[in-house]
């Protein structure tokens, strides 16, 4: 049984804990007042960083309670507002069909978990998408690992478009970018053994 800690992002399997796909792909670390990049030497200032990621985890947040048609627009920031119209453009011109959002999954082969950001069907095609309003560098690798998740948990035998939904935070417009490198999964597999071995 998979269950999810909220205050540490931490996720249990039959009550061991279990590396999420993020954690796996992660390659940011913080020295001092800055984030550095492992593959590229580039960084950061933390605070810029920090916020940054507060407010993807904030818009990820709002889509959800918007796609369960819980969500109070009038509440919401200037910022959070332009994420929402970039949205609800890329719903009319696409008209997904939802199948879920914000799903928990786990892999019982490879032993890891994650949450995907949504699932849904799109000209009779079958796609995971993830948001993304900044960088998203890594999310071939990432939409590798859900592809994993729900390959052992749904049996469907459509093949499953990975594709980033890109709602910048300046509201300039979404892209959504389609991603089919087949070594987004080796390259995930090699950093989920690093990530294993570390750990021994």
């Amino acid at each position: 049984m998979l269950t999810f800690e909220e205050d540490t992002h931490s996720y249990f399997w039959n009550g061991d804990r279990v590396p999420s796909v993020t954690q796996i792909i992660e390659h940011w670390i913080k020295v001092g007042n800055r984030y550095i990049n492992v593959f590229t030497g580039g960084w950061v200032a933390a605070d810029m960083f920090e916020d940054a990621a507060f407010f993807g985890t904030d818009a990820h947040t709002m889509i959800a309670y918007y796609l369960d048609g819980d969500l109070d627009r009038d509440a919401l920031s200037p910022e959070l507002n332009l994420i929402l119209q970039q949205f609800i453009q890329w719903c009319a011109d696409y008209e997904p069909q939802i199948i879920d959002n914000e799903t928990r999954g786990y892999s019982q082969k490879y032993h890891f978990a994650g949450t995907r950001d949504l699932k849904c069907i799109i000209k009779n095609k079958l796609y995971l998408i993830d948001f993304k309003t900044g960088a998203y560098d890594m999310a071939g690798a990432q939409l590798a690992g859900y592809v994993q998740i729900d390959k052992e948990n749904d049996k469907s035998r459509m093949t499953r478009h990975r594709n980033v939904l890109h709602l910048p935070k300046d509201g300039s417009g979404y892209k959504f970018i389609p991603f089919s490198d087949p070594n987004d999964w080796s390259f995930f597999l090699s950093r989920l053994t690093t990530y294993n071995y570390v750990r021994r």
